[in-house]
Order: structure tokens, then C-alpha cells, then sequence
């Protein structure tokens, strides 16, 4: 290269190094409007523009012919992988990147740095291959290590409520679920021990969440059946569009299942903890005098009275059916009722006072740990909390 042409190059990549934070937004832009991957929560816009923007200082240095960097392009094909983005769109994104910054070059380039554009060409696709190859080392380095999470950056996309209704369906379609399939969102500590669904889970925060779709309500009910954790669950749905609002559900359903509970709990399977879960601070204000009684109890004294309590409520009031399932005599049965009726001041044979004492009761096991007295356990409602 002649002394002049490589002052033409200098001027050129001055002008380019001023420039460099709009052509970090241009080659973002291109990114984000050609793959589906990129500017949603797979990936974020901000991550994004970090990526690209590092990627762009490190192509102008390999340019100016000095040393350069690859660890933005093994960056890249880390966090791709463990974001579950396919390798493909991986490697698209540096050919799109690698097709605006090349674009820009001759936008910038005036008549006297035609004689550099050669050159700069060479450069230019040699540098995007060599971040091809580091990119796509690193990310089948994660694959192969066993870390990548393919279904988790798309998890978290179908739940955004912002993702457009084309870009659902085709993430709906990659995470294999069938457009006929019927599914909850779980929030919890979950693992399914079950055939005949489709499975994908996510960490927000510090709450795992997972999808979980199945052919026909059946074998979703069997599969959630499962379940030994406490977890709240959606209502069931066959539209994605509706997976936000599932979620949002779920988590309220978790909030209506006591700490000490297992299995899962359902949304609206269970409209009185709804309400106490709500607004739990005024639950327990109103029913503090009745809560005080049985806290005021030993521990094992009072959860043998919720117990009969809340199994006398679930089986319609028979003293001998609640016998029946806690193994008591009738007379067992009869003298605990009585008793928190002592406690209370209540009555079960009044509705009205009836209906306070169940939802105080509710109230109590909903308490946090952390309460006065340990939460108790719950009989389950009808043989199972799925609903």
C-alpha cells in the first residue's frame, strides 16, 4: 500500500472512530429488524447494543491492522447459547453486521479512499469470519459443558406481554408446542415426573417458572398430579397470547397455597384464599381475635383442631365421615368442634359464624412462617388441589 493511499486509510478510520456510536446503533437496528431473536427478552436491546458496540471497536482495530480482540465474538457465542438462540441465527448476525459496517465503510469513504477499499475489504470479511469461528467455538463449548438452557430465553419472550402476536407464534412452533395444545404456567420449585407433555422452565428472579403444555386437559391434569412441591398454576389455555396473563396468574396462585402445603394450587380453584391472599395484612386484622385463640394453644393442640375443622368443612359437616378420614371416634370429632367453639365464641351451627371461622382458619394457614406460631398442614379439598 503507497504512503498516500495509507493516509487515506488513517482519515478514514478517524472519521469512522467518530462515528462509532451511530454505527452501533445502525448495525443493532439491522439485527433486530432481520431475526427474531434479537430485541426482545431472548436477548435484550441493551445487551445487545453492548455486544455489537465492543464487536465494532475490535473490527476497526483488525482495519487499522493492529492487534485485536476475539473475546467479544466468544462473549457473544456464550450468552447466545445459554440464552437458547440458535447457533444459526448466531452466525446470521455477524453476516448482517458484518454487511452494514462494510455499507457504512463505502458510505464513508470519499474519492480519494477509493484506492483503500480493497484492502479494507479483505479486512473486513476476513475479521467477521475469524468472530464467526470464535463465536461459534464458544458457543459449542457451552453446549457441549451441558449448560445451555435452549428453552429458557424463549420462555422468557412467550411471557413478555409486549412480544408481537407473529413473533409468538413462531416461538410457540420452536419450542415445540402444538397450536391444538392446552397449557399451564407453573411458579415454583417444580419437576414433572410425567410422559405426554412439553416442558420449557425459567428463572425469574428467584421464582422458577415453567411451561407446561399436553395434547388434551387429561394428561395435563395426570401430569400436574405429579407435582410433590408447593406451586401455584394458571388456569388452563390454548392461546400463547394469553401465557402473560397466565403467569401473572400463577403467581397469585402460589400466594393462595400455605407454606407448609404441597402439590398445586390453581388459580380461582379456591375463591376464599383468593380473597385472603389479596390483601393478607387486612385478613389478618380482622380475624386477629379468633387467630389469637388457637395461637395461644400448644402447637400440636392447635393443628389438631384445624385439622378436624377444616376436614369438617370439606365434608359437609358429618362428624362420621370426618371421622372416617382422621381415624377419631364421632365423639373425637364432636368434642374438638366444641372446643373451638369455647375458644372462639363461635358456632358452627350459626352460617354466619361458620363462615368467619373458615375463612379465619384459611387466613392462619396462609400465614408466613415467620407468624407467631407454625403454619399447620391442610387436608386436601376433594382428594387433590388440581382442580
Amino acid at each position: 500500500m503507497s504512503q498516500d493511499t495509507q493516509f487515506e486509510k488513517s482519515r478514514l478510520l478517524r472519521d469512522l472512530h467518530a462515528d462509532s456510536t451511530a454505527i452501533t446503533q445502525r448495525v443493532t437496528a439491522r439485527i433486530e429488524h432481520d431475526d427474531i431473536d434479537y430485541g426482545t427478552p431472548v436477548l435484550g436491546h441493551d445487551e445487545l447494543v453492548a455486544l455489537v458496540a465492543d464487536c465494532c471497536a475490535a473490527w476497526l482495530d483488525a482495519l487499522a491492522e493492529v492487534p485485536y480482540s476475539r473475546e467479544p465474538a466468544r462473549r457473544a457465542g456464550r450468552l447466545k447459547a445459554e440464552r437458547g438462540i440458535p447457533l444459526e441465527s448466531l452466525l446470521h448476525a455477524f453476516r448482517v453486521a458484518g454487511l452494514v459496517f462494510w455499507e457504512i465503510i463505502v458510505e464513508s469513504a470519499g474519492d480519494g479512499d477509493r484506492a483503500t477499499l480493497p484492502r479494507l475489504s479483505t479486512l473486513v470479511w476476513a475479521t467477521v469470519d475469524n468472530y464467526s469461528v470464535a463465536a461459534a467455538d464458544a458457543y459449542r463449548r457451552v453446549v457441549a459443558a451441558g449448560t445451555a438452557q435452549p428453552g429458557q430465553g424463549m420462555l422468557r419472550a412467550l411471557l413478555d406481554p409486549g412480544l408481537p402476536p407473529g413473533q409468538r407464534a413462531e416461538l410457540g412452533r420452536r419450542m415445540g408446542l402444538s397450536t391444538r395444545a392446552v397449557s399451564v404456567v407453573l411458579v415454583g420449585d417444580v419437576h414433572l415426573d410425567a410422559t405426554g407433555v412439553v416442558t420449557a422452565s425459567t428463572v425469574f428472579g428467584d421464582e422458577l417458572v415453567t411451561l407446561v403444555a399436553a395434547g388434551s386437559p387429561a394428561t395435563l391434569e395426570r401430569a400436574l398430579r405429579t407435582v410433590r412441591a408447593r406451586a401455584g398454576a394458571s388456569r388452563p389455555f390454548t392461546d400463547l397470547a394469553d401465557a402473560p396473563t397466565a403467569l401473572d396468574e400463577a403467581r397469585f396462585a402460589l400466594r393462595c397455597a400455605g407454606p407448609a402445603e404441597t402439590g398445586v394450587h390453581t388459580y380461582a380453584s379456591a375463591p376464599e384464599r383468593a380473597l385472603i391472599a389479596a390483601n393478607p395484612e387486612l385478613a389478618a386484622d380482622v380475624f386477629a381475635e379468633l387467630l389469637a385463640a388457637f395461637d395461644r394453644l400448644d402447637r400440636e393442640d392447635s393443628r389438631l383442631l384445624i385439622d378436624t375443622a377444616l376436614a369438617w368443612y370439606d365434608l359437609g359437616g358429618s362428624s362420621t365421615a370426618v371421622g372416617k378420614r382422621l381415624h377419631l371416634h364421632r365423639n373425637t370429632v364432636r368434642h374438638r368442634l366444641e372446643r373451638i367453639e369455647r375458644l372462639t365464641g363461635k358456632t358452627f351451627a350459626s352460617p354466619a359464624d361458620a363462615a368467619l371461622l373458615y375463612l379465619a382458619l384459611h387466613t392462619r394457614l396462609l400465614r408466613a412462617p415467620c407468624s407467631r406460631s407454625d403454619p399447620v398442614s391442610a387436608p386436601p379439598r376433594g382428594g387433590s388441589r388440581v382442580d
